[in-house]
């Protein structure tokens, strides 16, 4: 049976819900990298680097929900779960440290230092540091599209059902 056509309030309140998860994951992601940046230099954590965190994943989830809706990098749909999840995290890992990079020079470029100043921001600015915050990046990502990956194959009631009930599907018995 198809799904009935929704309204254009029920898609607005879901894509609402979907940004609103994807930038809780990625808020999550990015203040675990404060934490550890802190960690390495001795650092204090202030609210200002966990609220550049929360802003940062607040963009870059919408750069997420936009390439989920174009149905940026879904090459592997027909593929075993495996290759879909760690393809769409690694594509989203190199969309997601571009932009960063260029948020990077932008910032910076405004407030009056010049690209590579700017770009000591993203992994030290070097393609190393770069490359590097991109793959941990990808690692961090595969929970995510996983669980999205599943929520599209067995639906996000039976998804919940397992996560938040017993970790049985409804009806299954023991």
């Amino acid at each position: 049976m198809p799904e009935p056509k929704r309204t254009l309030k029920q898609r607005a309140y879901q894509g609402f819900k979907e940004y609103l998860m994807i930038s809780l994951y990625l808020w999550l992601v990015f203040s675990l990298f404060v934490l550890y940046r802190a960690v390495l230099l001795s650092e204090r954590v202030t609210l200002l680097a966990h609220g550049e965190a929360l802003l940062n994943a607040l963009a870059l989830g919408k750069i997420m929900l936009i390439g989920q809706e174009l149905h940026f990098a879904e090459k592997f749909r027909d593929k075993p779960l495996i290759y879909t999840t760690l393809f769409r995290s690694a594509a989203f890992a190199i969309v997601l440290g571009c932009f960063k990079v260029i948020e990077e020079i932008c910032v910076g470029l405004y407030h009056g230092k010049s690209a590579a100043e700017s770009i000591k921001e993203v992994g030290g600015g070097t393609l190393n540091g770069i490359l590097a915050t991109m793959a941990i990046l990808a690692v961090l990502l595969i929970p995510f599209f996983a669980f999205s990956e599943l929520r599209n194959i067995i639906g996000r009631e039976k998804l919940s059902a397992i996560f938040l009930t017993s970790g049985r599907l409804p009806g299954e018995s023991s």
